[in-house]
């Protein structure tokens, strides 16, 4: 859990997103609110892309977006509210081969790591 907290947006996102995957719910991953997203989801659609966005919850300046439950867009600035810290550890812990992309570090390997640092900073 301490990993997942120390995890920046980016890196925080990512890890839902392949959680969404590994879950089945692909429905409420996050994605960057930029061109790209747009031309993924709205390719074309432009009438569908102002409706999704009029109807719900959308603002242009924000980093990150999804799709509501109505197909419509919510955005935020701060994913932290739309990840569960909770579920993505117990996924990863029942289902582990699906994060080998996610290099999650062993609590011991870590503190072997800092002690190392501390003796290092020390002499």
């Amino acid at each position: 859990m301490e990993y997942l907290e120390g995890l920046d947006n980016s890196e925080l996102v990512s890890i839902h997103n392949e959680y969404c995957q590994s879950a089945g719910s692909s429905d409420d991953e996050i994605f960057s609110n930029d061109e790209e997203f747009f031309e993924t989801f709205f390719s074309g659609k432009v009438v569908e892309a102002v409706r999704a966005a009029t109807y719900g919850d959308y603002d242009f300046s924000h980093d990150y977006v999804m799709f509501n439950g109505y197909a419509n867009l919510e955005s935020f600035n701060d994913p932290t509210d739309h990840v569960d810290l909770s579920a993505i550890c117990d996924d990863i812990l029942e289902n582990e081969r699906n994060y080998s992309d996610v290099e999650l570090e062993d609590p011991e390997e870590e503190e072997e790591e800092d002690e190392d640092e501390e003796e290092d900073d020390a002499v």
